[in-house]
């Protein structure tokens, strides 16, 4: 395998550029017309597509993995400064051994923000 790319709805791909792209800084790809595609920082890839059926929202999570807890405390602020809701920051340091919030983009996917403390980064 030398990549993946995990394909989701979006009612409005304008909104949903302005949040990845703008928002959280993800590049975009690919801009297929009715689908758009964002580089993971080289971990992979996410896409959203205007003309797939929509699904419950309420089953996804789009987890976004990062090095520091303080990165992830700056993402939670850079979202609440937006008006994005976001829960607050626990840290779970026996069960899952993490830190992390959740969030919902523009397309009501639920997104996770999340530190780990068991990957050990090069």
């Amino acid at each position: 395998m030398i990549d993946f790319i995990g394909f989701y709805h979006s009612k409005d791909l304008k909104t949903t550029r302005q949040f990845y792209e703008g928002l959280l800084g993800f590049k975009l790809w690919k801009d297929q017309g009715a689908c758009l595609i964002f580089d993971l920082f080289g971990h992979g890839k996410i896409g959203f597509c205007d003309h797939f059926k929509k699904t419950s929202s309420s089953d996804d999570c789009l987890t976004f993995v990062y090095e520091r807890v303080e990165d992830v405390i700056d993402v939670r602020d850079q979202l609440m400064s937006h008006g994005i809701l976001c829960d607050p920051v626990k840290t779970n340091p026996t069960l899952f051994k993490i830190t992390h919030f959740f969030a919902r983009d523009p397309d009501g996917h639920r997104i996770e923000f999340s530190s780990v403390f068991w990957i050990e980064y090069a």
